[in-house]
């Protein structure tokens, strides 16, 4: 059965390009979507990963990209486009996918992030049929972000493949507790923890789907 996930975060920069580059690194035939693109050059993500894994051309696909760093929704309006065309997003994501026994789909910031007015990163995961790995900060605040997120997904009846631990600075004692306390708490596992790097190397990253 082919099988689709959802990379998500509990917020911006918490590390999930680099988690979707370590998934493909792990399963070089995979085919990788990201959405929507803000702010970067078109593709700049999907070319990261590619590179990482050793990718081609036509295992990576962004259907949509506007030119500022913001939410999708807002970042469509400022570039003059018209609204996201949902209906059409999801068709062309699912299209893609189908191509491949495993895929991964990256999302653009958290979970409420929103694509169109009424309509949210999460409303897409669930769109998709797709189950959601969770990127998660090590360090300080993170029970709070990840518990709320997780909440967030159990609430529209998405399943959690489990949670990926990224320390984005020099850990701290909190960075390495939060793991432990988060999984007792969630009962979600953990797929894995990314040591803090200086210089990322995805293919080093180990990881349990």
């Amino acid at each position: 059965m082919k099988k689709r996930y959802f990379i998500t975060g509990t917020d911006t920069g918490v590390g999930k390009t680099v988690a979707t580059a370590a998934l493909a690194c792990q399963f070089p035939q995979c085919g990788v979507c990201k959405p929507v693109q803000t702010g970067y050059p078109a593709d700049q993500d999907l070319k990261y990963i590619a590179r990482a894994a050793g990718l081609a051309p036509k295992q990576i696909y962004n259907p949509l990209h506007f030119s500022q760093p913001l939410a999708p929704q807002q970042a469509c309006a400022l570039d003059k486009r018209k609204p996201i065309n949902l209906s059409k997003l999801v068709k062309n994501i699912a299209a893609f996918c189908a191509k491949f026994e495993l895929s991964f789909i990256e999302g653009a910031g958290g979970l409420y992030v929103p694509l169109r007015q009424g309509y949210y990163m999460l409303d897409l995961i669930q769109d998709l049929r797709a189950e959601a790995v969770l990127v998660c900060r090590a360090g300080l605040g993170t029970v709070n972000h990840t518990l709320l997120s997780i909440a967030a997904l159990q609430k529209k009846h998405i399943k959690i493949k489990g949670l990926i631990f990224n320390q984005t600075v020099p850990p701290d004692i909190s960075a390495r507790m939060n793991p432990r306390i988060i999984k007792e708490i969630s009962g979600l596992p953990v797929l894995g923890i990314f040591p803090y790097q200086q210089k990322l190397d995805p293919a080093k990253f180990v990881l349990r789907l």
